[in-house]
């Protein structure tokens, strides 16, 4: 099963935010979409979620996603946004039921402070809301979509978690822990769809990876085919070089200056 954005075109005003984009994305694999600021990575994730309007067509699991009701779309996939912020103070643990409440695992009270365990805030669970720090207010929204998809696959169909930038807070211990859990959500039979900035963590975990710049599509495959000098020099608009290591042979990125 997938997960499918077809000639994905969305406008603000004279300006055109993404120009018939399209993206296909297939359950038992991390999807990454890259790209330089205001290349459109969060209007397609937008697109992705129904959040946004927008003219073509997505697909999740086979059916339209403007034909499904938003508790029907909340059994299927959990969104992860920017920004963690919440109007109202909450203990960390109630932030993770309201996922549960959401999702398909409601009937399994020990799902939330699974979850925290999961991103390793089981100790935080009475903590406020408010009095976290950036990185562990990321975590606890992470551990909230988790619990709201806490099955990869339930009844047959893989469930999907949509992550905006999911380490944007956090340290590099963390992004890795992320990263992980992504990946094991996706190996498990899940999918994942995650906008991303750090390329060689995309390089690193990324099973097929989008190259977004200016509202187009450039690129889209797997990361040693599309993590190249030309594409990324093109979408960030500086010198790039790709080079692979080895034995590992993971592709990683090391920006050049354009003069001596």
């Amino acid at each position: 099963m997938s997960f499918i954005a077809t000639d994905i075109h969305v406008r603000y005003g004279p300006r055109e935010a993404l120009r018939r984009v399209s993206l296909t994305a297939r359950a038992g694999e991390l999807t990454a979409i890259v790209g330089p600021n205001g290349s459109g990575k969060s209007t397609l994730m937008g697109a992705l979620t129904g959040t946004l309007p927008f003219d073509g067509s997505v697909t999740l699991n086979g059916q339209d996603i403007t034909r499904q009701r938003p508790w029907q779309l909340a059994a299927q996939r959990a969104v992860l946004p920017q920004d963690s912020r919440l109007a109202f103070d909450f203990p960390v643990i109630e932030v993770v039921r309201m996922g549960l409440q959401a999702g398909t695992a409601g009937d399994r009270p020990e799902v939330p402070m699974q979850a925290l365990a999961r991103v390793g805030l089981a100790h935080y669970a009475t903590r406020s809301f408010h009095a976290l720090s950036g990185g562990e207010a990321q975590r606890v929204m992470l551990a909230r979509v988790l619990a709201q998809v806490w099955e990869p696959v339930a009844d047959g169909q893989p469930r999907w978690l949509l992550l905006d930038e999911p380490v944007s807070s956090l340290d590099i211990g963390h992004q890795l822990q992320v990263m992980e859990i992504a990946r094991d959500f996706a190996r498990s039979g899940g999918g994942v769809i995650a906008v991303m900035h750090d390329l060689n963590l995309t390089a690193l975990y990324a099973d097929r990876i989008a190259v977004l710049a200016g509202g187009d599509r450039l690129a889209f495959g797997p990361p040693t085919e599309v993590l190249t000098d030309g594409t990324l020099s093109r979408a960030y608009g500086c010198a790039l070089r790709v080079s692979a290591p080895p034995p590992q042979h993971v592709p990683y990125i090391l920006p050049h200056a354009a003069t001596p």
